[in-house]
């Protein structure tokens, strides 16, 4: 099982830069069977902060650092891996198909 982590969308105010929200998620493959779990995650901040970065200078590994810092990620790979299985689980228990020979 393989669980890759993106970031969809960021959320900021123009004047200063600083995120509010972060879209995220967790992207799950197994044997060609994929699903996908998405979050939503409120963050605060100031640039007074002394680890504050430019949102020009932010990177995806950077903001998914903040994500998996603050959400437990085992809930959406466990969640995803149950799902996958669900699929293939359906998948293999098929009796029927649809289609043409041509």
């Amino acid at each position: 099982m393989t669980h890759n982590w993106k970031i969809y969308d960021l959320k900021r105010t123009i004047t200063d830069g600083i995120v509010t929200e972060i879209i995220y998620a967790c992207e799950s493959e197994l044997s060609g069977s994929t699903t996908r779990k998405i979050g939503e995650l409120t963050i605060t901040g100031s640039t007074d902060d002394t680890d504050f970065i430019e949102y020009e200078n932010l990177t995806e590994d950077i903001v998914l650092g903040w994500v998996t810092d603050s959400i437990d990620t085992s809930t959406f790979e466990t969640a995803n891996s149950s799902s996958i299985a669900e699929k293939i689980a359906r998948k293999a228990a098929r009796t029927t198909t649809n289609g043409t020979p041509w």
